[in-house]
């Protein structure tokens, strides 16, 4: 009588499991990278706080008729490099010693508008003296500069989600702590009190980047203020040289910079073309090229989010006129012409990323170093597989698993929330509960593995569907959408994934950018 019980409840519970099972049947969608022969495929993802970046320079008391102009002006010239971020230089050069006005200050604005009317995030710098050779004629004490930094602490507030990082500038030639006219980088004591007025206005969510470590550790008995303070490396040219701030392979400084970067948004720049490719002036063709898989292994190391565009490629210079039929051979002319293969990547334990180096054939192919750069800097978020039930149903959670790799050289910063979204036959989106997950978190290896195996990253979705929903077909997608109220609503600061089998799409008049995932069925329970 006992066994008959018992076997009688085992069948119950195995049917009641295989009905269960029916009702509830789950489908694994798998996703894959972009072919280098797919449509688009040799073109650059635009994405938001990522990538190359442009550089401008605004003189706030000279340029107030024409605060944008720059901007647009260069946006246009490098609208095929998929760049938006720009590196803005506020310069305060003839306000030294005034103190800002509301004019000053709707300069600005003005400015960070037309950099959101272009889709785009700031890399900010404040400096004031322009000179180098013979140093600047004017040029700020500490105390004015100290004074200007309280009046800029509220523009600085109310564009924070316009602002990727904010350099440290403020001292000296270019912002870049040297030649200041009143040697203000000579003393340890300045350079510190300034950095703690910097840090104390620039929202606390924002890094702060220095030109070199030295400066970094000037606070480093102030844990809370050290590590917001990230690295702007000005001077890329990988084989030692007296400018580069002794931050060359092999130096504390280039190792503290690994050490750092991971969790750190990190920015830099090549020297300007004109000076390294004509240092050798009988052969100005064939001067200091800087080697660009090297380059790239550096960027990779040092976790960059962001390189300059402008220097060592399209740059422009009085006597130096850019001809977009002859352009001057400089170190980002020859990366285009260097091909790299997946296991020149490989030796090295950079990312790779799934079909980048292959056809959708399945042959291998190779890939031009300046391409390479341009994909990885920043994030690269490669979805990987979709685990969801075969229907939604309506007033039910509906539980979805997906997975990613970032194949990019650093995370992903900002503010972002990560939704699943449903969108009808009309186009009409549905937001979905956003998943509680934190982007920043998406690192493309551990840190700590000196292998840099990539990292496969899980996020939890719940589908909640209200239950009056139009039973039907939709359109399941992820929605990385930015985190600002004003930016939220704009595709170009959401996030597109790196998937040649996943379609994103702009719908809302512009409102929404969705990687579609998968075409669904909603029914009634």
């Amino acid at each position: 009588m006992t066994i008959k019980w018992i076997y009688s409840s085992v069948l119950i519970a195995v049917f009641s499991l295989l009905a269960s099972s029916c009702g509830n049947r789950q489908q694994t969608i798998e996703f894959e990278g972009i072919y280098a022969d797919a449509p688009h495929g040799m073109c650059g993802l635009y994405n938001p706080g990522r990538g190359f970046r442009l550089e401008t320079a605004l003189d706030i008391a000279m340029d107030k008729d024409k605060p944008g102009k720059q901007l647009e002006q260069l946006s246009e010239k490098y609208a095929s490099d998929s760049v938006s971020l720009s590196q803005s230089y506020f310069y305060l050069t003839f306000l030294a010693d005034k103190e800002l006005t509301e004019s000053d200050f709707a300069t600005m604005q003005a400015y960070f508008d037309e950099l959101r009317r272009q889709g785009k995030k700031s890399v900010l710098r404040f400096a004031y003296e322009k000179d180098f050779m013979g140093r600047s004629p004017i040029g700020p004490t500490a105390e004015q500069i100290l004074r200007h930094l309280d009046q800029l602490q509220p523009i600085l507030q109310a564009n924070k989600d316009l602002i990727l990082v904010v350099q440290a500038g403020l001292i000296g030639a270019w912002g870049e702590w040297h030649s200041s006219i009143h040697g203000l980088e000579n003393s340890e004591e300045t350079k510190r009190t300034i950095l703690e007025k910097l840090l104390s206005v620039v929202p606390q969510e924002k890094n702060v980047q220095v030109r070199v470590p030295e400066y970094k550790n000037l606070l480093k008995d102030s844990p809370e203020l050290y590590n917001r303070l990230s690295f702007h490396d000005d001077f890329i040219v990988i084989r030692p040289d007296r400018w580069d701030g002794d931050m060359h392979e092999g130096t504390a400084h280039f190792d503290q910079i690994v050490k750092e970067s991971p969790y750190l948004v990190v920015d830099g720049e090549l020297p300007w073309g004109f000076w390294s490719v004509g240092a050798d002036p009988d052969s100005p063709s064939a001067g200091w090229i800087i080697d660009g898989m090297q380059a790239a292994r550096r960027l990779f190391l040092q976790h960059f989010t962001s390189l300059s565009v402008i220097h060592n490629y399209k740059e422009q210079h009085a006597n130096n006129r850019f001809d977009e039929s002859n352009p001057p051979r400089y170190s980002m002319t020859v990366w285009k012409e260097t091909l790299i293969n997946e296991d020149s990547l490989k030796k090295y334990h950079m990312p790779v990323s799934s079909g980048y180096f292959r056809l959708k054939s399945g042959e291998k192919t190779e890939r031009s170093v300046f391409d390479y750069v341009r994909d990885h800097l920043g994030y690269r978020l490669e979805l990987q597989s979709l685990q969801m039930p075969a229907t939604l149903k309506a007033g039910e959670e509906n539980p979805l698993k997906l997975t990613l790799i970032n194949r990019g050289f650093a995370t992903v910063f900002g503010e972002y929330k990560v939704h699943p979204v449903l969108i009808d036959t009309a186009g009409h989106v549905t937001e979905l509960t956003a998943a509680r997950v934190n982007p920043i978190d998406w690192q493309p290896f551990d840190p700590t593995d000196s292998e840099c195996k990539p990292l496969l990253h899980t996020i939890d979705l719940t589908c909640s569907l209200p239950q009056e929903i139009t039973p039907g077909n939709y359109r399941l997608g992820l929605w990385i959408a930015d985190a600002s109220e004003r930016l939220m609503y704009d595709s170009r600061y959401a996030i597109r994934c790196a998937n040649g089998n996943v379609l994103w799409t702009v719908t809302g008049k512009g409102r929404y950018g969705i990687n579609v995932l998968a075409e669904v069925k909603v029914e009634k329970t």
